[in-house]
């Protein structure tokens, strides 16, 4: 597939990158209603430019979002523990014989899908409300760090103000763990907005390997 290069021509033959045009919005100024007839050319080419360099933002994004994730599971390889399984204490069958969580919810069989030997379980606590279990089930110990990625009744904030519900996705041949925060989640405006950060389990501390990007890609089986 060919690739679309986001550009403005400047009139000198030169192409003005979506940086540049960036860079050229900043510098733009709303005329005052005294000189809207003088203006208007100057207008009309602004909000050309502003909707130019909004597609090119735009682009740029749904580019990197669509784009395969530099970070791989497979780069992270470990192997899969098939012994005996010790199951957590937060899990139990019911008198039917169907799995429950600590709280009563149905829950998945506990099984490996993380790092070898863990089973990451997500648990619902109510309407954009979740906390997270990390236990190995060949050991029977659980890793209570796991619990920086709950999100409450008051769900955590970050600095700019949105509020987030951390999504964890693994596999289980993997020591990778890819999270996204869905930003600002029970309001319908923002319903889209997602940042991305990978973490390793490594000696049993889940650590940060890169920053966090402002935006998600689509990749990943969400852990329940």
């Amino acid at each position: 597939m060919r690739s679309i290069v986001c550009g403005m021509d400047d009139g000198l033959g030169r192409i003005a990158t979506p940086r540049q045009l960036r860079l050229a919005l900043a510098k733009l100024r709303i005329t005052s209603a005294s000189s809207i007839l003088p203006g208007m050319k100057f207008t009309l080419a602004s909000c050309a430019l502003l909707a130019f360099a909004l597609l090119c933002v735009s682009s740029e994004l749904l580019a990197a979002q669509n784009a395969p994730r530099s970070v791989r599971f497979e780069q992270f390889p470990v192997e899969v523990y098939h012994g005996r399984a010790k199951i957590p204490g937060e899990f139990h069958k019911d008198s039917q014989g169907d799995w429950n969580d600590e709280m009563g919810k149905p829950a998945s069989r506990p099984r490996v899908n993380f790092a070898g030997e863990y089973y990451l379980a997500a648990h619902s606590c109510g309407t954009c409300c979740r906390y997270y279990t990390l236990d190995s089930l060949r050991t029977g110990a659980g890793i209570n760090q796991v619990r920086m990625f709950d999100a409450g009744d008051s769900p955590p904030v970050t600095r700019d103000g949105h509020a987030y519900v951390p999504i964890l996705f693994s596999k289980p041949n993997s020591t990778l763990l890819v999270v996204q925060y869905e930003l600002d989640p029970c309001a319908p405006e923002d319903r889209n907005l997602c940042r991305e950060r990978y973490f390793v389990l490594k000696g049993g501390e889940l650590k940060a390997i890169l920053k966090t990007l402002p935006y998600c890609t689509n990749e990943g089986t969400e852990q329940n």
